[in-house]
């Protein structure tokens, strides 16, 4: 009989054994809950308000969805997240993609100094800033408003340094060629670097827009009117406030998790499309210099 053979690199079977154990200890600890919420939210009223986990709805029913969406005008906090996210992430996308061309010029005068200054901006608690940025923006009259949300956070150290570093990876003499032919710097920054770095550009979009769409602290800063409240603070309000919706006394439990599926289920969706840009985005944005 032929003996088996065993590659170099395989691990023992015992750390295999274990490495397997510990992923399927994560994906119970993780799928549990999540399941849970999935399982309540398809649940009748009573059903949804009785102890103990539910992992399958007997029978379903969308009642909970319906109830959530029409009794508390989910309708606008959803568009108003969407309108904020995706406009917010085009400007960051465009502004970090910029600030990364910039910084990638090897013969930039003080490019070391602006570069040790946006990683600067990286070590400073996010929470010791809302005062000012708070006074900042009642200055500017951006309070209770949406420019106010997408203005703040449009740029960011990590998304300017990872675009910096995907930038570096092109060849130069890329850029000095189409110099040569007569292409202009925005010419050169459409054509070569972007389509070049897509992969980047979509990472750190991703990023940008899951940052926020579950931006919670940015919306109850800056927005009192609660026409213009998101969807993560109506959740917010939903979850721990019983009188949330018009004249209704109460929310059965299977509406509140209709409201925590309807807010996490565009984020998982874009997870699925954009996840393999993850890993090789991540790596590249190491910050390096």
């Amino acid at each position: 009989m032929k003996p088996r053979l065993i590659r170099k690199d395989q691990l023992p079977i015992p750390i295999r054994a274990f490495n397997i154990l510990m992923l399927l200890l994560v994906v119970v600890l993780m799928g549990l809950p999540m399941l849970n919420v999935l399982s309540v939210s398809l649940s009748t009223q009573a059903k949804s308000d009785s102890p103990g986990m539910v992992l399958w709805p007997n029978p379903p029913t969308f009642e909970g969805y319906q109830f959530i969406w029409k009794y508390t005008n989910l309708a606008t906090p959803f568009f108003n997240t969407v309108y904020v996210s995706v406009v917010g992430t085009v400007l960051h996308v465009i502004l970090a993609s910029l600030a990364g061309y910039i910084l990638c010029q090897p013969n930039l005068p003080l490019k070391k100094g602006m570069t040790t200054f946006v990683l600067l901006t990286m070590t400073v608690p996010y929470e010791l800033t809302m005062i000012g940025i708070y006074a900042v923006n009642k200055d500017l009259g951006l309070i209770n408003t949406y420019t106010g949300l997408i203005v703040n956070g449009m740029i960011s150290g990590f998304s300017v340094f990872l675009m910096r570093n995907y930038f570096q990876a092109i060849p130069q003499s890329l850029a000095e060629s189409a110099r040569i032919d007569g292409a202009s710097e925005l010419r050169i920054f459409s054509a070569i670097y972007l389509r070049l770095a897509l992969s980047g550009l979509l990472t750190i979009g991703t990023l940008e827009l899951i940052r926020r769409w579950n931006n919670i602290t940015m919306t109850v800063t800056l927005i009192s009117d609660m026409k213009k409240w998101t969807l993560p603070v109506v959740l917010r309000f939903i979850l721990f406030d019983q009188t949330s919706t018009s004249g209704t006394s109460y929310i059965f439990a299977n509406a509140k998790m209709a409201a925590v599926v309807l807010t996490a289920l565009p984020l998982i969706v874009l997870y699925f499309f954009t996840q393999s840009f993850f890993s090789s985005g991540i790596m590249i944005g190491s910050i390096k210099e």
